[in-house]
């Protein structure tokens, strides 16, 4: 096997990568657009910053009264009112002012004494927190000079820094929820990885035409998705309904490309209503079907054609069986598209800008 035909094969399978990477994405950011998964997060690291541990009772003015300090919190009109509406209950994006704002308010309505600094004082300790955020709290304080803009700042600078570990928990999770909705896909769309490198590597015909998919899709198709994990701006309903309208557009244009493929390396792993039959009883068309793990069925005929119909329960037992028999297959396809499409996009270029060098170095020499 040649040079050539090496990175032809490795091209073929980014391609598929880039593809399946895509639609993960684009699925992932349906369901954390949906299911406000970013706003979850970002109530999570503002909980973690402010109580560390769960706090049942908050003093206020020298008494105790039930209820948590994030409740207080998110229930500040500064923050309250960022929320579209009930369903998105809490904003997925706060500014570093409105957190300083907004937690010095309640550090002032809880203090006590005529002079700012004993009321900044008492309030932090009346606040709720875990003592040792009290403390920390009450260190930014002292750094401060027991300015109020100071403080504000520190406060800031504090808050900045959890959002970029928010980010990164974010980011994990998002990779592990590709990673499960890439096995999904992997199962449903059979991307085995290594049937595939044996079929391109077999196949001339088909690994040439996925490097021509893999060129026309480069040069017309920039990454168009956006992952973007940071937490700038809270979700309107506008936005919200702009940003699934653009996600879905971007799938129509997706499922295009993905069907080229398809026809080229297979289909999927969802039986046909009924496939025609050989006198064995073994599939003769499509060719992905993998006849060992069909489901005994009773074999019907029409004129001289032999077949033989599918259940729901049918096509799920043979999913089922799918997935077993290529599991690693699809794992190992997961496992890619957990990685992500802006990855495999820059491979991908890299790899066709390699090979568009090697064949001029090819045609020079001829």
């Amino acid at each position: 096997m040649t040079g050539s035909v090496v990175l032809d094969i490795v091209i073929g399978i980014t391609f598929v990568y880039l593809l399946y990477s895509l639609l993960g994405t684009l699925v992932a950011e349906i369901i954390a657009t949906n299911l406000g998964l970013r706003a979850r997060n970002l109530h999570s690291a503002i909980k973690r910053m402010l109580m560390d541990s769960e706090v049942t009772t908050l003093k206020s003015f020298g008494k105790s009264r039930k209820g948590a300090l994030i409740d207080s919190f998110y229930n500040h009109p500064e923050v309250k009112f960022m929320s579209p509406n009930k369903f998105f209950s809490k904003p997925s994006a706060i500014k570093d002012d409105t957190f300083s704002k907004t937690l010095v308010f309640l550090i002032k309505e809880r203090g006590e004494g005529d002079e700012t600094t004993n009321i900044i004082k008492t309030g932090i300790k009346n606040l709720g927190m875990d003592s040792s955020t009290q403390k920390y709290v009450e260190s930014l304080f002292e750094d401060a000079n027991h300015d109020i803009d100071k403080f504000k700042s520190e406060l800031e600078r504090w808050y900045n820094n959890t959002m970029k570990q928010a980010t990164e928990w974010y980011k994990r999770n998002l990779q592990i929820m590709l990673f499960i909705i890439g096995l999904v896909i992997a199962t449903l769309f059979n991307v085995d990885t290594f049937k595939i490198v044996e079929q391109l590597s077999n196949d001339k015909e088909a690994r040439a035409q996925m490097v021509e998919l893999a060129s026309t899709y480069i040069n017309n198709n920039p990454i168009t998705i956006s992952t973007s994990t940071t937490f700038q701006d809270s979700l309107s309903q506008e936005a919200y309904n702009d940003r699934i309208d653009s996600l879905l557009e971007i799938k129509k244009t997706l499922d295009v490309e993905i069907e080229k493929t398809q026809n080229i390396l297979g289909g999927g792993s969802w039986l046909p209503d009924s496939l025609t039959l050989t006198k064995n009883g073994k599939s003769t068309v499509p060719l992905y079907i993998n006849a060992s793990i069909l489901p005994a069925k009773e074999i019907k005929r029409k004129g001289k054609v032999r077949y033989a119909n599918y259940s729901f329960l049918d096509k799920l037992k043979y999913l089922l069986k799918m997935f077993v028999t290529n599991f690693f297959g699809y794992a190992v396809t997961a496992l890619a598209i957990s990685l992500g499409a802006p990855f495999w996009f820059d491979l991908l270029n890299k790899f066709m800008k390699l090979r568009g060098t090697l064949s001029e170095k090819t045609n020079e020499k001829k």
